[in-house]
């Protein structure tokens, strides 16, 4: 349990540092450019999204899950080899249908000239994303952590070097200059990293080779490849919707309001990254033990997802106020609990999906919950928008789809392996944090007044169950400590 909460610790820091730089990005671009010019920017990279998620195929989790259980680097090397050609045998074809179907879908369907260039240019760029995700895995694979998270800061503070520029120079199409670029070497870094340590042992598959690995990583990776396309659709659902029938200022609403809220899933992606390859090999060798892992970790991850939701959320119009410089968007603030409960839900998604349920390769249970998640969205949305509102509507629909996706997948998981990680007390903190989020709107003076006992009240809540102990606060409070000491040196 320490090994893996040290890595999942360090991964959200170098994940948060990043995400962190990630901000500074978005919300330069943001002033800059007008509502419309990023509500455009979010239309072509919607578009483009729902369509470059036909390439992934499951295979980065697939891939991950059978490296962490390879031999030797041979065997490493030929998994790559297998999953690039196979991904590849995707992308291409992707890649050129959008790059001469883009005057179509940008004119004929979407009724803007300008959306052309972006997606052709993010036609182009899925030929890099293609390969990024698998050399991720060898990386996340042969368990090489810290190299891993350096290089997410590392990128992240490149891209902020890349856009911002470009973006001030070229406005729109500066924005997807500075994509292209920014993939292009992200591949070439990550491709650095996974091989420079299999030198010597690049050695190709052979036909039974690629026969074998085919079999074992398509024993999943379709299933995750699906889930990939349904929650990709799922999320770029508000956006393609909106963008139907309201107009690009419209959608830069929603948009805002998911971007904003879309950051908490730095914390469940960082647990991911670490907990795919360590809990799918201890899911093999000892399942008493990963049952005892999993659950107390997911306590842990637990309060710190929606220890940062409720804050967020809380101070929501202050803190988009500073950053954006002015209240332009004003109009996301009434959307932002909603979307922030539909990815606090979603985060506990995800981090079942990468803990339980590909190492268990509940593949059955995982396509339907993600069938749900999309399906209770869209059926939410079509049956109250007209009541409540196209932005209302769509922000409550996607906080039932992920209330009822989660809600499915822990009855299967507790009914097939035959242990529970949700419970009572988990829902009361759930619901408390919630309850916190709603009041976002109140004046400032009000909200500061209510701040210590509304947050001290929900800390002490992580006490109740045990989530958090007097303990674990000390240990923690010594390793601030050590750090600060280790700086002043």
């Amino acid at each position: 349990m320490k090994e893996l909460g040290k890595w999942q610790i360090i991964s959200f820091a170098s994940r948060s540092t990043a995400m962190l730089l990630g901000l500074v990005q978005t919300f330069v671009i943001i002033r800059v450019l007008s509502v419309g010019e990023w509500g455009v920017i979010q239309l072509a990279i919607s578009i483009g999204g729902a369509l470059g998620i036909y390439q992934h195929l499951g295979l980065a989790s697939a891939s991950t899950r059978e490296i962490s259980s390879a031999e030797d680097d041979k065997e490493v090397f030929k998994i790559f080899i297998t999953s690039a050609v196979i991904r590849y045998a995707i992308t291409v074809p992707i890649s050129i249908g959008l790059f001469f179907a883009a005057k179509y879908v940008a004119i004929d369907i979407y009724k803007n000239e300008v959306l052309v260039l972006p997606i052709k240019i993010y036609a182009l760029t899925l030929l890099f994303q293609g390969v990024q995700s698998i050399m991720n895995s060898v990386i996340s694979g042969t368990k090489r952590f810290k190299q891993l998270f350096l290089y997410q800061i590392a990128i992240a503070a490149a891209s902020v070097v890349i856009f911002i520029p470009l973006v001030l120079t070229y406005r729109v199409n500066g924005y997807f200059y500075a994509f292209f670029m920014f993939n292009a070497l992200s591949s070439v870094i990550l491709g650095y990293m996974a091989f420079k340590p299999l030198r010597g042992s690049m050695q190709l598959p052979s036909r039974s080779d690629f026969k074998r690995l085919f079999k074992e990583i398509f024993s999943i990776s379709m299933g995750i490849y699906l889930v990939k396309i349904i929650y990709t659709n799922w999320e770029k659902f508000g956006n393609n919707v909106l963008g139907l029938f309201n107009s690009p200022e419209v959608v830069a609403i929603f948009a805002f309001a998911l971007l904003y809220a879309k950051k908490l899933l730095s914390i469940s992606d960082a647990v991911t990254d670490v907990s795919l390859p360590v809990l799918s090999e201890k899911y093999v060798k000892d399942f008493a033990d990963f049952k005892r892992l999993f659950t107390k970790n997911f306590d842990k991850i637990f309060i710190s997802v929606i220890a940062a939701a409720a804050f967020a959320s809380y101070w929501a119009p202050e803190i988009v106020n500073l950053v954006v410089g002015g209240d332009k968007y004003q109009d996301s603030y009434v959307l932002i609990a909603p979307v922030i409960f539909a990815f606090i839900l979603y985060s506990f998604i995800n981090i079942v999906k990468s803990s339980v349920l590909i190492p268990a390769k509940m593949v059955k249970h995982m396509i339907a919950g993600f069938t749900l998640l999309i399906a209770a969205t869209a059926a939410f949305f079509f049956a109250t928008y007209h009541t409540i509102g196209a932005l209302q509507g769509m922000a409550w629909a996607m906080a039932f789809g992920s209330a009822a996706s989660f809600l499915y997948i822990s009855l299967a998981i507790n009914k097939k392996l035959k242990f529970s990680y949700f419970n009572i007390d988990h829902l009361a903190i759930l619901a408390q944090a919630f309850s916190i989020s709603m009041i976002a709107l109140l004046p400032l003076n009000m909200k500061i007044i209510f701040f210590p006992f509304l947050f001290g009240m929900l800390i002490w809540a992580f006490f109740i169950p045990g989530y958090l102990t007097k303990k674990e606060v000390q240990s923690g409070i010594g390793y601030v400590k050590k750090f600060v000491k280790a700086l002043k040196k």
